[in-house]
């Protein structure tokens, strides 16, 4: 449904947690969809910042059919469309990755989607050790970040991510609002994860869902009361409708 032009020319949205059905599932909510199709329709470019596999954002924007474009691998690489891709590091995260993967291998297996990445490489935790997610992370981080200092480590609570320390999602947004000739001030950011405030400190609206960590919320100008994707139809909703 098209309403009242906002004074938004772009938004930005992480993708699990944000525009999944809650935060223990990959599913799209359906109506956070909509609401993204709702944005363009107002001529409001809408991009994806996310740390998965540049194939899986891409193919999102692709599909749910968004103007602005696909940021993957923790802003690693940005997809325009077509052809264009840009790669943003000049590092991998991959030797280190295996030495990480190696070591820790008692706790944390490799996600099925490094297979398809390049440059930023992510790490599950084993169902039986969730309960120590936080130590295993601290671990992890502090082992692999004194081994290689051109890599960092995040945790989405999907994934434990190593990342480039020259790349980061906030990088990422900052180029393409250059590009795209968009002030920071005339942008959205949303998430649900600590590790989006990466992008989300840069916009001039910053969002969380109701169910975002604790850390995120306090650290955005609006929380909204519904979660996820139920989270973003409202967000959406009062921006569409000049609330915001």
């Amino acid at each position: 449904m098209v309403k009242t032009m906002a004074k938004y020319r772009l938004a930005a949205f992480d993708i699990d947690g944000t525009l999944t059905v809650s935060r223990n599932t990959v599913m799209l909510d359906l109506g956070a969809l909509r609401s993204l199709r709702d944005l363009e329709k107002n001529g409001i470019h809408v991009v994806l910042v996310s740390s998965n596999m540049i194939p899986a954002v891409a193919a999102l924007k692709k599909y749910i059919g968004l103007s602005g474009p696909a940021i993957g691998e923790t802003g690693c690489i940005i997809y325009w469309g077509g052809d264009d891709f840009e790669v943003l590091t000049k590092y991998s995260a991959r030797k280190i990755y295996e030495k990480v993967l190696e070591k820790y291998s008692l706790y944390v297996y490799g996600s099925w989607q490094n297979r398809f990445r390049s440059y930023d490489y992510a790490l599950k935790i084993k169902p039986e050790h969730r309960d120590k997610a936080e130590e295993i992370v601290e671990s992890i981080k502090d082992f692999a970040e004194r081994h290689d200092p051109n890599i960092k480590v995040g945790f989405s609570g999907y994934a434990i991510h190593l990342t480039p320390r020259d790349a980061g999602k906030g990088r990422a947004l900052l180029h393409v609002l250059e590009k795209m000739k968009i002030k920071p001030s005339e942008a959205i950011g949303v998430g649900d994860s600590i590790m989006d405030y990466d992008f989300i400190r840069y916009v001039g609206l910053k969002a969380a869902v109701g169910n975002a960590d604790d850390e995120l919320k306090k650290l955005v100008d609006i929380v909204t009361e519904k979660p996820s994707g139920q989270g973003v139809v409202e967000l959406v909703n009062k921006i569409l409708d000049g609330f915001l």
